[in-house]
């Protein structure tokens, strides 16, 4: 585990989707590390009552950025507030994204683009606009949220799990290109975490395995580093990595009769 994230890679840290859940851990971690950290999100008062209790506690800073990365001038507008705040990003989280639940063609339309511009495009954005610094100085970090959902298939949740298993290739491809530059890459995969992700996209609240958002958030800090991806949580690993040993055929199968079961109760909620 790193221990002096500022020291082996730089002061500032720049996480997406900052206002709740493992975004707003990353924050609060990385402030506690002595960062500056900029935060991305949406909601502004989220962001201001996440920059008082950054403030409380006299450890780090945080600079609010108030931006919609699924717009197609969301990034723009984030390179433009670093810029004009004089700072250099040396850690990056791409932690934004938006799932739905539904059969494809039931979700609307601007939705499920909306989704694939937050999760796909803008992650891939954001590293073109702060990789190249990094690289320039010899030193930095870039974090790219994934899901084990982007490791199997999931009828009903389909463009979703299709998203991630982007982000599982761009970063973990995104690793290898960077080794020998002093910029490493990791990609994260969670699996149920206890964040607002379930209520915005349909899904019910479970008992168990749910992870916490700090689970993550070590986890990933703990393989910073050291490998190019980790799988958050036993439960999680046991379901991501034994899947490469079932026959595509009848993983889809066991995938099929668990979404469907999921898609049931979201509808019977209704």
């Amino acid at each position: 585990m790193i221990h002096n994230i500022s020291q082996r890679y730089g002061s500032v840290a720049l996480v997406t989707g900052a206002s709740s859940g493992i975004g707003e851990a990353f924050c609060k971690r990385l402030a506690a590390e002595g960062l500056t950290v900029i935060a991305v999100a949406r909601r502004e008062e989220r962001l201001r009552q996440l920059q008082d209790f950054v403030a409380k506690t006299g450890q780090g800073r945080l600079v609010p950025v108030v931006a919609d990365l699924a717009q197609a001038d969301g990034v723009e507008l984030v390179v433009k507030a670093v810029e004009s705040s004089g700072l250099a990003v040396d850690v990056l989280v791409n932690n934004a994204g938006v799932g739905f639940l539904g059969p494809l063609d039931t979700v609307p339309r601007e939705k499920t683009i909306g989704m694939i511009d937050l999760n796909c495009r803008a992650v891939v954005d954001m590293t073109l606009r702060f990789l190249p610094g990094m690289k320039t100085r010899k030193r930095g970090a870039v974090i790219i949220l994934s899901s084990v959902v982007g490791t199997i298939p999931a009828p009903w949740f389909s463009a979703y799990s299709a998203t991630k298993a982007f982000d599982l290739y761009f970063g973990e491809s995104l690793y290898g290109e960077c080794k020998g530059t002093g910029v490493d890459v990791l990609t994260v995969l969670p699996g149920l975490t206890r964040t607002e992700f379930q209520a915005g996209s349909g899904m019910r609240e479970y008992h168990s395995p749910y992870r916490s958002a700090d689970h993550v958030v070590a986890s990933a800090l703990s393989a910073l580093g050291q490998q190019p991806i980790v799988v958050d949580g036993w439960f999680n690993k046991i379901l991501s990595h034994g899947t490469r040993f079932i026959p595509r055929s009848l993983l889809l199968f066991i995938s099929r009769l668990v979404m469907k079961k999921e898609l049931g109760t979201m509808l019977e909620a209704r």
